[in-house]
Protein backbone atom coordinates (compact mmCIF):
# COMPACT_ATOMS: atom_id res chain seq x y z
CA UNK A 1 0.00 0.00 0.00
CA UNK A 2 1.36 3.41 -0.75
CA UNK A 3 1.65 6.14 1.49
CA UNK A 4 -0.88 8.18 0.10
CA UNK A 5 -3.53 5.34 0.64
CA UNK A 6 -1.99 4.48 4.14
CA UNK A 7 -2.60 8.37 4.97
CA UNK A 8 -6.09 8.55 3.77
CA UNK A 9 -7.25 5.45 5.89
CA UNK A 10 -6.03 6.87 8.94
CA UNK A 11 -7.92 9.79 8.31
CA UNK A 12 -11.45 8.22 7.70
CA UNK A 13 -10.91 5.84 10.61
CA UNK A 14 -9.93 9.16 12.73
CA UNK A 15 -13.37 10.99 11.16
CA UNK A 16 -15.19 7.98 12.27
CA UNK A 17 -13.76 7.57 15.84
CA UNK A 18 -15.04 11.20 16.14
CA UNK A 19 -18.36 10.98 15.19
CA UNK A 20 -19.07 7.95 16.98
CA UNK A 21 -17.92 10.14 20.37
CA UNK A 22 -20.08 12.76 19.82
CA UNK A 23 -23.02 10.12 19.36
CA UNK A 24 -22.59 8.96 22.72
CA UNK A 25 -22.29 12.20 23.96
CA UNK A 26 -25.33 13.36 23.13
CA UNK A 27 -26.98 10.91 24.08
CA UNK A 28 -25.50 11.50 27.36
CA UNK A 29 -27.11 14.60 27.43
CA UNK A 30 -30.30 13.91 26.25
CA UNK A 31 -30.31 10.88 29.52
CA UNK A 32 -29.31 13.53 31.49
CA UNK A 33 -31.87 16.02 30.43
CA UNK A 34 -34.99 13.73 30.52
CA UNK A 35 -33.79 12.34 34.61
CA UNK A 36 -34.07 15.72 35.54
CA UNK A 37 -37.43 16.04 33.48
CA UNK A 38 -38.77 13.00 35.30
CA UNK A 39 -37.53 14.10 39.14
CA UNK A 40 -38.79 17.90 38.54
CA UNK A 41 -42.70 16.31 37.33
CA UNK A 42 -42.29 13.67 40.43
CA UNK A 43 -41.68 17.20 42.82
CA UNK A 44 -44.55 19.66 40.75
CA UNK A 45 -48.05 19.46 42.45
CA UNK A 46 -50.97 16.91 40.33
CA UNK A 47 -53.12 19.23 37.71
CA UNK A 48 -56.23 17.27 37.20
CA UNK A 49 -57.76 17.58 33.56
CA UNK A 50 -60.46 19.98 32.95
CA UNK A 51 -62.79 17.39 32.52
CA UNK A 52 -62.14 15.50 36.01
CA UNK A 53 -62.03 18.28 38.00
CA UNK A 54 -64.86 18.30 40.86
CA UNK A 55 -68.32 19.44 39.92
CA UNK A 56 -70.89 21.71 42.37
CA UNK A 57 -73.20 19.76 44.80
CA UNK A 58 -76.42 18.52 43.95
CA UNK A 59 -78.75 20.53 45.73
CA UNK A 60 -82.06 19.42 44.31
CA UNK A 61 -83.61 16.18 42.96
CA UNK A 62 -86.93 15.96 40.83
CA UNK A 63 -90.32 14.66 42.50
CA UNK A 64 -93.07 13.43 41.19
CA UNK A 65 -96.85 11.71 41.60
CA UNK A 66 -97.97 8.11 41.32
CA UNK A 67 -100.64 6.02 42.51
CA UNK A 68 -100.35 4.01 45.40
CA UNK A 69 -101.49 0.71 46.39
CA UNK A 70 -99.65 -0.45 49.16
CA UNK A 71 -99.36 -3.89 47.85
CA UNK A 72 -96.73 -6.17 49.67
CA UNK A 73 -95.84 -9.59 50.83
CA UNK A 74 -95.93 -10.23 54.62
CA UNK A 75 -95.76 -13.05 57.42
CA UNK A 76 -98.56 -12.91 59.96
CA UNK A 77 -98.07 -15.05 63.29
CA UNK A 78 -101.21 -16.97 64.64
CA UNK A 79 -102.40 -16.96 68.21
CA UNK A 80 -104.16 -20.32 68.85
CA UNK A 81 -106.05 -21.05 72.02
CA UNK A 82 -105.30 -23.97 74.25
CA UNK A 83 -107.63 -26.97 73.91
CA UNK A 84 -110.87 -26.76 76.17
CA UNK A 85 -113.44 -29.55 78.29
CA UNK A 86 -116.60 -29.48 76.40
CA UNK A 87 -119.36 -30.19 79.44
CA UNK A 88 -122.54 -31.82 79.91
CA UNK A 89 -125.54 -30.99 82.22
CA UNK A 90 -127.67 -34.11 81.57
CA UNK A 91 -127.77 -37.56 83.46
CA UNK A 92 -128.41 -40.49 81.31
CA UNK A 93 -128.30 -42.73 77.82
CA UNK A 94 -127.34 -40.94 74.91
CA UNK A 95 -129.74 -42.28 72.34
CA UNK A 96 -128.69 -39.61 69.51
CA UNK A 97 -125.37 -38.08 68.58
CA UNK A 98 -124.47 -35.29 65.78
CA UNK A 99 -121.34 -33.95 66.72
CA UNK A 100 -119.36 -34.93 63.77
CA UNK A 101 -119.91 -32.61 61.98
CA UNK A 102 -118.97 -29.89 64.72
CA UNK A 103 -121.49 -27.98 66.93
CA UNK A 104 -123.28 -24.77 66.09
CA UNK A 105 -125.14 -22.34 68.58
CA UNK A 106 -129.18 -23.28 68.50
CA UNK A 107 -128.33 -26.66 67.34
CA UNK A 108 -128.67 -29.86 69.12
CA UNK A 109 -125.44 -31.50 69.94
CA UNK A 110 -126.91 -35.11 70.76
CA UNK A 111 -129.77 -36.97 72.73
CA UNK A 112 -129.97 -37.96 76.54
CA UNK A 113 -133.30 -40.12 77.48
CA UNK A 114 -134.89 -39.11 73.78
CA UNK A 115 -134.69 -35.50 74.84
CA UNK A 116 -132.13 -32.85 72.95
CA UNK A 117 -129.48 -31.64 74.35
CA UNK A 118 -129.03 -28.11 72.45
CA UNK A 119 -125.55 -26.29 71.87
CA UNK A 120 -125.93 -22.81 72.78
CA UNK A 121 -122.88 -19.56 72.64
CA UNK A 122 -123.54 -17.13 75.48
CA UNK A 123 -121.42 -14.73 76.47
CA UNK A 124 -122.12 -15.96 80.48
CA UNK A 125 -121.92 -19.73 80.60
CA UNK A 126 -125.85 -20.47 82.11
CA UNK A 127 -125.16 -22.28 85.17
CA UNK A 128 -128.70 -22.71 86.81
CA UNK A 129 -132.16 -23.44 85.47
CA UNK A 130 -134.07 -20.31 84.15
CA UNK A 131 -137.76 -18.73 84.46
CA UNK A 132 -139.63 -15.39 83.74
CA UNK A 133 -138.39 -12.67 86.68
CA UNK A 134 -135.34 -13.94 87.17
CA UNK A 135 -132.34 -11.40 86.59
CA UNK A 136 -128.45 -11.67 85.90
CA UNK A 137 -125.59 -11.50 83.51
CA UNK A 138 -126.70 -15.25 82.20
CA UNK A 139 -130.01 -13.73 81.09
CA UNK A 140 -128.51 -10.72 79.60
CA UNK A 141 -126.22 -13.02 77.52
CA UNK A 142 -129.45 -15.58 76.72
CA UNK A 143 -131.70 -12.84 75.82
CA UNK A 144 -128.62 -11.66 73.17
CA UNK A 145 -128.07 -15.11 72.37
CA UNK A 146 -131.72 -15.53 71.30
CA UNK A 147 -131.85 -12.19 70.06
CA UNK A 148 -128.90 -12.94 67.24
CA UNK A 149 -130.31 -16.67 66.41
CA UNK A 150 -133.90 -14.62 65.48
CA UNK A 151 -136.12 -15.63 68.58
CA UNK A 152 -137.75 -13.72 70.60
CA UNK A 153 -136.27 -12.05 73.27
CA UNK A 154 -135.32 -8.35 74.98
CA UNK A 155 -131.88 -8.05 73.96
CA UNK A 156 -129.73 -6.49 76.29
CA UNK A 157 -131.74 -6.98 79.01
CA UNK A 158 -130.95 -8.89 82.41
CA UNK A 159 -134.26 -9.88 83.07
CA UNK A 160 -136.28 -13.04 81.98
CA UNK A 161 -139.34 -11.75 80.10
CA UNK A 162 -141.99 -13.08 78.63
CA UNK A 163 -140.34 -12.48 75.55
CA UNK A 164 -137.64 -14.23 76.86
CA UNK A 165 -139.61 -17.33 77.74
CA UNK A 166 -141.33 -17.18 74.25
CA UNK A 167 -138.01 -17.08 72.57
CA UNK A 168 -136.58 -20.21 74.50
CA UNK A 169 -140.25 -21.93 73.93
CA UNK A 170 -139.60 -21.65 70.11
CA UNK A 171 -135.90 -22.24 70.30
CA UNK A 172 -137.13 -26.21 72.06
CA UNK A 173 -140.26 -26.65 69.80
CA UNK A 174 -137.65 -26.20 67.08
CA UNK A 175 -135.48 -28.58 68.04
CA UNK A 176 -138.43 -31.26 68.79
CA UNK A 177 -138.48 -30.27 72.77
CA UNK A 178 -141.41 -29.55 74.42
CA UNK A 179 -141.19 -26.55 76.44
CA UNK A 180 -143.34 -23.79 78.06
CA UNK A 181 -140.63 -21.44 78.07
CA UNK A 182 -138.77 -22.54 81.70
CA UNK A 183 -135.08 -23.21 80.65
CA UNK A 184 -133.91 -26.37 82.47
CA UNK A 185 -130.12 -26.12 82.38
CA UNK A 186 -130.30 -29.77 81.55
CA UNK A 187 -131.44 -29.44 77.92
CA UNK A 188 -128.07 -26.96 76.91
CA UNK A 189 -124.40 -27.06 76.28
CA UNK A 190 -122.06 -24.24 76.54
CA UNK A 191 -119.81 -23.61 73.30
CA UNK A 192 -117.22 -20.74 73.60
CA UNK A 193 -118.16 -19.64 69.77
CA UNK A 194 -120.91 -20.18 67.49
CA UNK A 195 -119.35 -22.80 65.54
CA UNK A 196 -116.92 -25.01 67.13
CA UNK A 197 -115.13 -28.91 65.95
CA UNK A 198 -114.84 -31.58 68.43
CA UNK A 199 -112.11 -33.70 69.32
CA UNK A 200 -112.40 -37.00 71.60
CA UNK A 201 -116.34 -36.97 72.02
CA UNK A 202 -117.41 -39.54 74.02
CA UNK A 203 -121.16 -39.10 74.21
CA UNK A 204 -121.97 -41.63 71.47
CA UNK A 205 -124.94 -43.14 70.89
CA UNK A 206 -125.52 -46.13 73.61
CA UNK A 207 -123.05 -44.87 75.91
CA UNK A 208 -124.11 -42.97 79.63
CA UNK A 209 -123.24 -39.80 80.72
CA UNK A 210 -123.68 -37.27 84.13
CA UNK A 211 -124.01 -33.93 84.05
CA UNK A 212 -120.74 -31.85 84.77
CA UNK A 213 -118.35 -34.72 82.81
CA UNK A 214 -116.43 -34.15 80.21
CA UNK A 215 -118.17 -35.16 77.32
CA UNK A 216 -115.11 -33.50 74.19
CA UNK A 217 -112.62 -31.49 73.69
CA UNK A 218 -112.55 -28.76 71.27
CA UNK A 219 -109.32 -28.22 69.89
CA UNK A 220 -107.19 -25.01 69.88
CA UNK A 221 -108.87 -22.69 67.75
CA UNK A 222 -107.32 -19.38 65.75
CA UNK A 223 -108.04 -16.29 67.90
CA UNK A 224 -105.83 -13.87 65.98
CA UNK A 225 -103.43 -13.15 63.42
CA UNK A 226 -100.69 -10.49 63.84
CA UNK A 227 -98.75 -8.91 61.08
CA UNK A 228 -94.78 -9.58 62.31
CA UNK A 229 -92.61 -6.63 62.45
CA UNK A 230 -95.85 -4.46 60.96
CA UNK A 231 -96.56 -0.93 60.78
CA UNK A 232 -100.47 0.42 61.23
CA UNK A 233 -101.77 2.04 58.40
CA UNK A 234 -104.07 5.17 58.58
CA UNK A 235 -107.19 3.42 56.40
CA UNK A 236 -108.37 -0.42 56.61
CA UNK A 237 -106.08 -3.04 54.19
CA UNK A 238 -107.21 -5.76 52.35
CA UNK A 239 -105.55 -9.04 53.75
CA UNK A 240 -105.45 -12.28 51.44
CA UNK A 241 -103.78 -15.60 52.00
CA UNK A 242 -104.97 -19.15 51.58
CA UNK A 243 -107.81 -17.56 49.02
CA UNK A 244 -109.62 -16.25 52.27
CA UNK A 245 -110.18 -12.70 51.67
CA UNK A 246 -110.54 -10.29 54.53
CA UNK A 247 -109.93 -6.32 56.20
CA UNK A 248 -107.20 -5.68 58.29
CA UNK A 249 -107.96 -2.78 59.83
CA UNK A 250 -106.94 1.09 59.99
CA UNK A 251 -104.74 1.62 62.81
CA UNK A 252 -103.56 -1.82 63.77
CA UNK A 253 -101.60 -4.69 62.58
CA UNK A 254 -103.83 -7.43 64.15
CA UNK A 255 -106.70 -9.48 62.72
CA UNK A 256 -109.54 -10.47 64.99
CA UNK A 257 -112.24 -11.00 62.57
CA UNK A 258 -113.72 -14.15 63.71
CA UNK A 259 -115.37 -15.27 60.20
CA UNK A 260 -111.75 -14.58 58.34
CA UNK A 261 -109.99 -16.31 61.12
CA UNK A 262 -112.28 -19.51 60.75
CA UNK A 263 -112.23 -19.43 56.75
CA UNK A 264 -108.00 -19.29 57.40
CA UNK A 265 -108.36 -22.25 59.98
CA UNK A 266 -110.60 -24.33 57.35
CA UNK A 267 -108.44 -24.10 54.47
CA UNK A 268 -106.55 -26.97 53.31
CA UNK A 269 -103.40 -25.54 53.43
CA UNK A 270 -104.04 -24.52 57.01
CA UNK A 271 -105.21 -27.72 58.04
CA UNK A 272 -101.86 -29.56 56.60
CA UNK A 273 -99.57 -27.47 59.03
CA UNK A 274 -97.84 -28.74 62.17
CA UNK A 275 -98.28 -26.70 65.34
CA UNK A 276 -94.93 -25.27 65.17
CA UNK A 277 -94.67 -24.40 61.47
CA UNK A 278 -98.07 -22.46 62.00
CA UNK A 279 -96.53 -20.67 65.13
CA UNK A 280 -93.33 -19.84 62.62
CA UNK A 281 -95.52 -17.62 60.79
CA UNK A 282 -97.60 -17.68 57.67
CA UNK A 283 -98.00 -15.68 54.30
CA UNK A 284 -100.40 -13.42 53.50
CA UNK A 285 -100.92 -10.45 51.03
CA UNK A 286 -101.95 -6.73 52.61
CA UNK A 287 -103.04 -3.83 50.02
CA UNK A 288 -104.56 -0.42 50.38
CA UNK A 289 -108.51 -1.23 49.84
CA UNK A 290 -108.65 2.35 47.71
CA UNK A 291 -105.55 3.64 46.30
CA UNK A 292 -103.91 7.22 47.43
CA UNK A 293 -102.05 9.63 45.23
CA UNK A 294 -98.25 9.97 46.54
CA UNK A 295 -95.34 12.41 45.73
CA UNK A 296 -92.52 10.50 44.74
CA UNK A 297 -89.01 11.91 46.43
CA UNK A 298 -85.81 10.67 47.38
CA UNK A 299 -85.50 9.32 50.72
CA UNK A 300 -82.37 12.03 51.79
CA UNK A 301 -85.49 14.78 51.46
CA UNK A 302 -87.38 13.72 54.31
CA UNK A 303 -85.77 15.12 57.33
CA UNK A 304 -87.12 15.47 60.88
CA UNK A 305 -89.00 12.12 60.64
CA UNK A 306 -91.15 11.63 63.41
CA UNK A 307 -92.82 8.55 63.23
CA UNK A 308 -95.05 8.37 60.42
CA UNK A 309 -94.57 11.92 59.85
CA UNK A 310 -91.80 14.26 58.49
CA UNK A 311 -90.86 17.33 55.95
CA UNK A 312 -89.74 18.29 52.12
CA UNK A 313 -88.73 21.73 50.83
CA UNK A 314 -90.68 21.59 47.66
CA UNK A 315 -88.98 23.33 44.94
CA UNK A 316 -91.57 24.95 41.98
CA UNK A 317 -92.78 28.36 40.59
CA UNK A 318 -95.26 28.96 43.20
CA UNK A 319 -93.84 27.78 46.14
CA UNK A 320 -91.46 29.85 49.17
CA UNK A 321 -89.05 26.80 49.54
CA UNK A 322 -90.19 26.53 52.65
CA UNK A 323 -90.68 23.05 54.60
CA UNK A 324 -93.39 21.43 53.98
CA UNK A 325 -95.39 18.53 56.36
CA UNK A 326 -95.69 14.90 54.67
CA UNK A 327 -96.97 12.20 55.64
CA UNK A 328 -95.12 8.85 54.98
CA UNK A 329 -96.72 6.22 53.51
CA UNK A 330 -94.17 3.59 52.02
CA UNK A 331 -90.57 3.56 50.91
CA UNK A 332 -89.22 1.72 47.77
CA UNK A 333 -85.66 1.45 47.39
CA UNK A 334 -84.36 4.90 47.87
CA UNK A 335 -87.56 6.75 47.35
CA UNK A 336 -90.23 8.02 49.66
CA UNK A 337 -93.71 7.79 48.97
CA UNK A 338 -95.02 10.61 51.22
CA UNK A 339 -98.69 12.73 51.16
CA UNK A 340 -98.19 16.55 51.68
CA UNK A 341 -100.03 18.74 53.51
CA UNK A 342 -101.86 21.88 52.94
CA UNK A 343 -99.33 21.74 49.53
CA UNK A 344 -101.04 20.28 46.00
CA UNK A 345 -98.48 17.49 45.18
CA UNK A 346 -98.52 17.54 41.35
CA UNK A 347 -97.34 21.00 41.48
CA UNK A 348 -93.98 19.77 43.26
CA UNK A 349 -91.89 19.08 40.48
CA UNK A 350 -88.64 18.85 42.31
CA UNK A 351 -87.24 18.95 46.39
CA UNK A 352 -84.85 19.95 48.11
CA UNK A 353 -81.38 17.49 49.13
CA UNK A 354 -78.13 17.91 50.65
CA UNK A 355 -77.05 20.95 52.38
CA UNK A 356 -80.52 22.94 50.87
CA UNK A 357 -81.70 20.93 54.14
CA UNK A 358 -79.52 21.19 56.89
CA UNK A 359 -80.50 22.88 59.74
CA UNK A 360 -84.04 23.26 58.70
CA UNK A 361 -86.82 22.43 61.52
CA UNK A 362 -89.79 20.43 60.68
CA UNK A 363 -92.37 22.04 63.18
Amino acid sequence: MGKKQRDAKVMKNGVGSGRLAWTWILLAVATAVCVSVGACALLLPDRAPALLGSSGEVTTAPASVQEYSGNQQVTVVPTISSERDLLGNANGTVTADWSAGGLTSGKGAYKVNDRVVVALNTATPLYRDLKTGDKGDDVLALNNELSRLGYNSVAGSDTYWWATSDGWRQLMNDNGNPSDGTLTLADTMWIPENVVAVDEWTATTGSMVTGGMAIGKIPGALTKLTVKNGTAAGQDRSISMYGIDGTLPAGSTEITDSEFLRGVSASETFQSMDIQTKKAGLDATVALKEPLRVLRVPAGAVFGIDGGHGCIVPKSKNSSNTPVKVTIIGSELGVSLVQTQDVDASAVTSVEIGSGINGLSCK
